[in-house]
């Protein structure tokens, strides 16, 4: 319920919220009354003591006396040092305040607008709805308990401090959070998606432009908002005579705003002052700055305000930053006035684009072309300038002292070395091949002669007299020899094996048969067969001793014997001859005495019978007869026994093994059937062999036709001494026969029948392993040989070929091209463009890489091209203007194709000709120029309108036209700008100097109003 005061005779009725200090500030608004009049004693009423109140069932609550201000100086020094602690206490409370307003401002507008709703609730339908508690009371009263200066105590002088400190802190902290958002803001393309982000986009527009100066004058009025609070405070009362609290009201919700509103209209009086006087002083005694220079007509400088006016208008005119335009401009002139690339020349400045043109601005731009139109002379005569500048540069290109036969003369050595080259390669070749050919010949040369049948025979007959002549006769004499000579042939030899196998032989025919066995043969064999009968003892006889002779029997005939011998020993000693009669004995004892034959044969006999028995043995064969022939073998082979184990042909049957061995191993072998041809054949009566059988020219065909036959050859010559000259006639053999079958018709030998000849005589050249060596090397020399020229053929070919080659692709590549064509045309096919246009250069720039004429003259040539590509048919200067779109398209296309070409100064020169002329390009980008109608004093709208009304819109339009006249006819410094912009267009520094003028902008807010009333709502919603 509502707490009732009795303050100063009059009773007041506080909210049941209301804390004893919010009491006491309220009733320390309340002026006091110099002489109260005492009041008649009136009935008991509600309020009036705590009797009455206790009867009314009310609390009553005696208020402790109010702090009483403290009466101070108002001086802006402190009286001592506890003053200046008081007075920065002052002013932190008022600083900590404005902060914890700002936090809870949110807060409080909302309470205020809750109570503004349940207010009007209650008036209209007599409800009693409490009001909201706005959150600074809440922070208020939580923190009235901290040490401090309570405001209700404080001096008028302090309470105002503490007022500006509170209103100021609000101001330049809200503003100062609405400026971080500016930028944000500026840069937005699109509103907020919230309505609290659009809220808040609205009151940070104002810092957009000048955030520094918007957020000094929201201090400014935030304080002077202080100010008017402070006022409103001391002098409206609470409770007004009329109006009763709402005086008090509209003046918390006015009071920040009236108060903002004067200390702004002070900071602009003020500022204005300041600028007055700053003009006045400046007229009087300073001048333009350095880079304007003086005024043509005048010859003076020209007046600050004059170049603020000139600085104003060009970067109202800019489209973009207007210092980052000035750098622009700045950068651009000295690019050209002082270039640092060499090779590129210094643009003097009568030839310097305009300052529109080198900062590529639009608004810039559209402002020149504005000027133009106003002064076209000038800048044409400009413009022409600019263009010589950039025609010389290209037109330097030229080179007129150029050779460009030079280029169609180094084409042409070119074309006689890369053809020399390949001729040279031809002729290499061909004595190669020449060289190859000569070597196969000489490989193939010894066979020439060979190739014939008359050198096979002879080498035949060679190899018949090695073997035959010299090694088989004279072994078979040996063997003869040794036969014959052989002490078995005087000896008896025993022919019990031969007797043997005669009777088998008659057993397995069941009786000699006629014409089995020869009759005579037999006979003889059969008288030699023994036939013993017994003797008696003590008869002489001439018997010989028997084989199972009786040992005294023995005696005897060696006495009988030794007898014989000395007599014929006495008689070769009286010279008489010997007498060779049967030794005549008498045995002393009985035995067996042999009446048919000896029952052995005679070494001689038996020897000289086997040589009867091989002819027998083939005429059987030959005849058909072969079991005579079988017989014969049979007998022989017995015969053959005998002798073989008669100690008496020991020596000579050991030769004939080594004999056998060599030519008659086996009666299938070659060598056999070629000796036993030889011994068949005999002697004819000259004593020479008859070898009607075995011709010697035949010899080496008949042993050299299988590999077995020619195996026979190394054993019957081993250790022979006409083994060399074998092996030599076997080699001339081969040779022969190889060059009948390798050899071509120019003398060289043919690999392929080399090589199917030495597999044909593989087997049989591999028992004379020298001869297969040689042949072996022969034929790989001739395959190699036969490699070696396919290959150097391949290779004359092949150069034969490249030589073609060579020539169809000098003649078809820029060799061909300089010589047949004028080294311009080839210019300008590669300048014309192609997707082969790099490739076709780099051929040329290594052309003319070593020679300097030819590379000049390349160069010229390009340069006269390029030149005539860009240039036009109107003059400029002594030259040809150049067209930009041109050398643009060129710098597009063939950029690289010509820095391949010039040197990079001569590239630099010519990039400067191209920059040059981009800027022209940027007048592309101009606006349409408007007029400058804005420009002029301007008739407010609404003095139109009313002399429109009361004039007629003839009539008033006339008179409104004649007023302008008279305006413009009004001295200004109009004139004096326009002179300055129009220097700035033809000199880079002054425009960048304009540019970078600091000019006042007007349109920049001077404060934020909407931030003014969020303070005087916010203000209004804690106080009412």
């Amino acid at each position: 319920m509502p707490q009732i005061i009795d303050f100063e005779g009059q009773q007041h009725e506080f909210p049941d919220d209301f804390t004893p200090a919010d009491i006491q500030r309220a009733l320390a608004s309340v002026p006091a009354q110099a002489a109260p009049t005492p009041a008649p004693a009136a009935p008991a009423t509600p309020g009036l003591g705590a009797q009455n109140a206790a009867a009314a069932g009310r609390l009553y609550v005696t208020p402790e006396p109010p702090p009483q201000p403290i009466d101070r100086p108002a001086s802006l020094l402190p009286s001592s040092v506890g003053g200046a602690v008081r007075d920065f206490t002052v002013g932190a409370q008022g600083v900590g305040k404005g902060l914890t307003d700002i936090v809870t401002g949110p807060f409080d507008l909302a309470a205020g607008a809750q109570n503004l709703v349940t207010g009007g609730i209650n008036k209209l339908l007599g409800t009693n709805i409490a009001p909201a508690i706005p959150a600074s009371k809440l922070v208020e009263k939580a923190t009235s308990v901290l040490p401090g200066i309570d405001p209700a105590t404080m001096s008028r002088s302090e309470k105002l401090a503490y007022d500006v400190n509170r209103f100021g802190t609000q101001a330049v902290g809200t503003g100062a959070m609405l400026a971080q958002r500016a930028p944000q803001v500026a840069e937005a393309a699109t509103r907020s998606d919230t309505v609290v982000g659009r809220v808040l986009d609205h009151m940070a527009r104002p810092y957009t432009e000048a955030p520094a100066r918007t957020l000094v004058g929201d201090t400014i009025g935030g304080m002077g908002a202080g100010v008017a609070v402070n006022a409103a405070d001391n002098f409206v009362p609470e409770h007004a005579v009329v109006g009763d609290t709402w005086p008090k009201a509209i003046a918390n919700a006015l009071a920040p705003v009236v108060g903002a509103i004067g200390a702004n209209s002070l900071q602009g009086t003020a500022e204005g002052l300041a600028g007055l006087i700053r003009n006045i002083a400046g007229k009087s005694f300073g001048s333009a700055s350095a880079p304007i220079p003086l005024n043509p007509n005048t010859r003076a400088p020209y007046s600050a305000a004059d170049v603020d006016r000139a600085a104003a208008k060009i970067q109202a005119s800019a489209s973009g930053a207007p210092r980052a335009l000035a750098q622009d401009i700045r950068e651009n002139a000295a690019a050209l006035a002082r270039p640092t690339e060499e090779g590129a020349s210094p643009l003097q400045s009568s030839a310097m684009p305009t300052s529109g043109l080198l900062s590529g601005d639009p608004g810039l731009l559209a402002a020149e072309q504005g000027a133009r139109l106003k002064s076209a002379p000038d800048f044409i005569k400009r413009d022409q300038n600019v263009k010589a500048a950039a025609a010389e540069r290209v037109e330097a290109m030229r080179d007129p002292g150029a050779d460009l036969g030079a280029v169609m003369r180094r084409a042409a050595q070119a074309r006689e070395e890369r053809m020399g080259a390949a001729e040279n390669d031809i002729l290499q070749r061909e004595d190669a091949s020449r060289a190859v050919d000569q070597i196969r010949g000489d490989q193939g040369e010894p066979f020439g002669a060979l190739a014939n049948s008359e050198v096979k025979a002879n080498a035949s007959r060679r190899l018949d007299e090695a073997l035959v002549d010299r090694t088989y006769i004279p072994a078979r004499a040996e063997k003869n020899r040794l036969f014959d000579n052989a002490p078995g042939r005087s000896h008896e030899l025993p022919a019990d094996d031969i007797f043997g196998a005669i009777d088998r032989v008659r057993n397995q025919a069941n009786g000699l048969a006629p014409g089995t066995m020869p009759e005579d043969f037999m006979r003889r064999l059969d008288a030699l067969r023994p036939q013993m009968v017994d003797q008696a003892a003590g008869a002489p006889t001439t018997r010989p001793l028997g084989q199972n002779e009786p040992f005294e029997n023995v005696v005897a005939y060696r006495q009988a014997e030794e007898r014989a011998l000395e007599e014929n020993r006495m008689r070769m000693a009286l010279g008489l001859p010997q007498v060779s009669e049967p030794i005549r004995w008498t045995p002393p004892v009985a035995a067996q005495e042999n009446i048919g034959g000896p029952g052995t044969a005679n070494g001689g006999d038996l020897a000289d019978l086997r040589k009867f028995i091989s002819p027998a043995i083939e005429n059987a064969q030959r005849s058909g007869n072969y079991d005579l022939a079988d017989n014969l073998q049979a007998l022989k082979r017995a015969v053959n026994r005998t002798i073989e184990e008669a100690p008496g042909y020991a020596e000579a049957n050991a030769n004939y093994g080594q004999f056998a061995d060599r030519f008659r191993p086996e009666p299938n072998d070659a060598m056999a059937k070629f000796t036993k041809a030889i011994d068949r054949g005999g002697q004819n009566a000259d004593g020479e062999l008859n070898r009607g059988l075995t011709p010697p020219g035949e010899t080496a065909g008949r042993f050299l036709n299988s590999a077995e036959n020619a195996a026979t050859l190394p054993r019957a010559l081993q250790g022979s001494p006409a083994m060399t000259a074998a092996e030599t006639a076997l080699r001339d053999y081969y040779r022969s026969s190889f060059a009948t079958s390798a050899l071509n018709a120019d003398g060289t030998i043919n690999p392929i029948r080399a090589i199917a000849w030495a597999n044909s005589h593989a087997d049989i050249m591999a028992q004379f392993p020298a001869i297969r060596s040689e042949f072996d090397n022969i034929v790989t020399q001739a395959r190699r040989g036969e490699q070696l020229s396919a290959q150097a053929k391949a290779d004359l070919e092949a150069a034969r070929t490249a030589r073609n080659a060579t020539e169809a692709e000098v003649d078809r590549s820029v060799i061909g091209t300089l010589i047949r064509e004028d080294p311009r045309d080839a210019a300008t096919k590669i300048l014309g463009g192609g997707y082969d246009s790099s490739r076709r250069l780099d051929e040329i720039n290594a052309l003319v890489r070593n020679d300097a004429q030819a590379q000049r003259g390349w160069k010229a040539a390009v340069s006269e091209v390029l030149a005539d590509k860009v240039q036009g048919t109107r003059q400029v200067g002594e030259t040809l203007e150049v067209q930009f779109a041109r050398l643009a398209k060129e710098f597009k296309d063939n950029e690289a194709l010509l820095a391949k070409t010039f040197s990079p100064e001569e590239m630099n020169n010519l990039r400067q000709a191209h920059k040059i002329l981009s800027y022209f390009k940027e007048v592309e980008k101009r606006a349409t120029v408007g007029s400058d109608t804005a420009e002029k004093l301007n008739i407010p709208g609404w003095a139109q309108l009313a002399v429109r009304h009361f004039k007629g819109d003839l009539a008033g339009g006339g008179l409104i036209k004649r007023f302008k006249l008279l305006l413009e006819q009004l001295p200004s410094n109009k004139q004096n700008a326009d002179e300055i912009m129009h220097m700035a267009w033809f000199d880079p520094n002054v425009a960048a100097y304009l540019l970078e003028r600091p000019v006042k902008n007007p349109n920049v807010p001077q404060y934020n109003i909407d931030l003014r009333r969020l303070i005087a709502a916010a203000n209004a919603s804690r106080e009412n």
